[in-house]
């Protein structure tokens, strides 16, 4: 059982030094005009989409050196947008801990998805499988202010544990880098599953 604990951490939070991601609102944009979000930290870069100029939760991951330029995930990759339109947004967060409500976490090959609620947690994946489970209770690293964070879920037919922790992350199948890593242990009738993903706080979870 302790060498499983151990792995289990060591997967959980390979990257300690990570920064924690940052939560913002667009502003100082009319409302008949949107931020554009450009391929990279340049007004010259590529315009690849647009943020309404109402968008909140905007999730930052981190800043270009010189910190006019941030970066989010988006569709198949990450883009950067401009710090000069972003104001501080705070988002709620779980159980009192420092982790935003509603990430989406998820793991590939196999592929698994978890929903982080503000008193629980939804896990599904490709084989059928579905649990709600209640919010249990939150525990920090020891000598951590606030992360590694684990969380312990329960109800029904399943109980798990999670270690979340500011990492950048990728899933292996796409471009993105994501700004949250999971470790994920899911104890169900059918045995005990061990589990690795990443997790993101998705724009349409934000306040728009």
């Amino acid at each position: 059982m302790r060498r499983l604990i151990c792995l289990f951490l060591l997967l959980a939070f390979p990257g300690l030094a990570t920064a924690q991601p940052g939560y913002f609102r667009v502003t100082g944009v009319a409302a008949d005009d949107t931020l554009n979000v450009r391929a990279g930290p340049s007004a010259s870069s590529a315009d690849i989409g647009d943020l309404p100029p109402d968008a909140r939760g905007i999730e930052v991951a981190g800043t270009d050196a010189s910190g006019k330029w941030g970066t989010i995930v988006w569709q198949e990759g990450n883009a950067w947008i401009s710090m000069r339109f972003l104001a501080p947004d705070p988002v709620p967060t779980i159980g009192g801990t420092a982790l935003p409500a509603g990430l989406l976490c998820a793991g590939t090959e196999p592929f698994w998805s978890l929903r982080l609620s503000p008193g629980g947690a939804t896990y599904s994946d490709l084989a059928g499988a579905g649990f709600a489970m209640s919010l249990s209770g939150t525990k920090i690293a020891e000598g951590r202010p606030a992360f590694p964070l684990q969380l312990s879920h329960a109800g029904g037919a399943a109980s798990s544990i999670a270690v979340v922790s500011p990492a950048g992350c990728s899933d292996g199948m796409s471009e993105r880098v994501y700004p949250w890593t999971i470790a994920y242990l899911l104890n169900t009738a059918g045995g005990q599953r061990f589990l690795s993903g990443c997790c993101q706080l998705p724009l349409e979870v934000g306040f728009h």
